[in-house]
């Protein structure tokens, strides 16, 4: 597989030089391979860009947090949005600090790699993985090992377009498992030996865009220790086959899937992979439609604990909100643990029961209410025509 422009994340040399040989030392090549480097310039703002970071199922510190935060109030605008696929937007990040920018988020243990451009985007999961009372299982150690495997790996760095990711035992789904390139769903199987095993149902094509599709199962049951083989294998495929690299409208996994149908790329899996898959149980079933948001006050399955998940309107969310989130966490959480949503909401997890209403208090302080009219907690937004090139709205 021969990549078109080398090495995209080396990108961040020309980004350095344009600091001090200006904008226009940026040629048009290097403005595209910016995207590797989660960087996209504004639309109607020559000079600037949004700079998108990456957060595998949506985890990330106190700590982390206030960087973004204080990144926005002094170099920015003071706000960022929240992603659909759990990451965060950073806007008005002019063309002579974005290197620095890159070092104080990478310092802050913060990657961009990957975030935009033709590769494996952020690798989405249940928020509440691991603390959820009704999961399957934890998904989210899953969810970290193929983040690990498609960050910067130049292997995968020249896809025929975005690649996403999705891995979850949640119930209810709420990482849209539907509409993601490949996704990874909790399923339970009876082994021969009659004992229970947990493992994932594997769901290849969804996307929406312009011509939508929802994946489709392939019937297949991977076991965790087995998931990163098997995508790795899958994404492979889809790879190196050169028709889906000939028109761009095109070039996405779900067409090749719609093309080929589950049968034959299941064959083809089996094949590359050299062994043959498990079928998933005939008895699995899909979730009722409901609410897939974690908004609100609930039970963990660790005695004592909770988690709060406060809506964000339009994801959009300034450096003060952020700051206190941060403080929140610290004083009255586990002091480390903040996840994102693809739903563009915030949840803060380990809350002992005594300082839930500290938490609720606080966050209503600087107008993250969970108390949201239904549209404040439902709606869901891209950055539109505001920044992004490619918005009609």
């Amino acid at each position: 597989m021969k990549r078109q422009y080398g090495n995209p994340f080396a990108v961040v040399q020309a980004i350095e030089r344009a600091a001090v040989q200006g904008y226009e030392s940026l040629s048009d090549q290097d403005l595209f391979m910016c995207k590797w480097l989660g960087l996209y310039t504004h639309r109607h703002e020559p000079g600037y860009f949004m700079l998108r970071t990456k957060h595998p199922n949506g985890g990330l510190t106190p700590d982390q947090l206030d960087t973004i935060a204080q990144i926005a109030a002094t170099k920015n605008k003071g706000y960022v949005d929240i992603t659909t696929r759990q990451d965060v937007q950073l806007h008005w990040v002019h063309y002579t600090q974005a290197a620095e920018i890159l070092r104080e988020l990478q310092a802050a243990g913060v990657s961009t790699l990957g975030a935009c451009g033709d590769v494996a985007r952020n690798v989405v999961g249940c928020p509440v993985a691991g603390v959820e009372r009704e999961e399957l299982f934890d998904s989210s150690p899953v969810a970290y090992q193929l983040s690990d495997f498609f960050l910067g790996n130049l292997a995968f760095a020249d896809l025929p377009r975005k690649y996403k990711i999705s891995v979850s035992a949640c119930r209810s789904w709420c990482c849209q498992p539907e509409i993601q390139c490949v996704a990874l769903v909790g399923a339970v199987r009876t082994a021969d030996d009659g004992q229970t095993e947990i493992g994932f149902d594997l769901r290849v094509g969804g996307g929406l865009s312009t011509q939508a599709f929802i994946s489709q199962r392939l019937k297949a049951f991977v076991r965790p220790a087995e998931a990163v083989d098997v995508v790795k294998t899958l994404t492979e495929i889809w790879r190196d086959t050169p028709e889906y690299r000939q028109k761009r409208h095109r070039a996405r996994i779900k067409f090749l899937v719609h093309d080929w149908g589950v049968e034959r790329l299941r064959q083809t899996l089996e094949e590359r992979l050299g062994r043959r898959l498990i079928d998933t149980p005939a008895d699995y079933q899909e979730p009722p439609d409901t609410y897939r948001d974690h908004v609100g006050v609930h039970a963990q399955r660790q005695p004592g604990l909770y988690y709060v998940g406060a809506p964000v309107l339009v994801g959009r969310i300034t450096s003060p909100q952020m700051k206190r989130v941060a403080d929140l966490c610290r004083r009255y959480g586990d002091g480390k643990t903040i996840r994102l949503t693809v739903r563009q909401n915030i949840l803060l997890l380990n809350i002992p029961e005594a300082n839930v209403d500290k938490v609720l208090t606080g966050l209503a302080d600087v107008g993250v209410s969970i108390n949201a009219h239904p549209v404040r907690r439902s709606v869901v937004t891209c950055t539109g025509t505001e920044f992004c090139k490619l918005a009609v709205t």
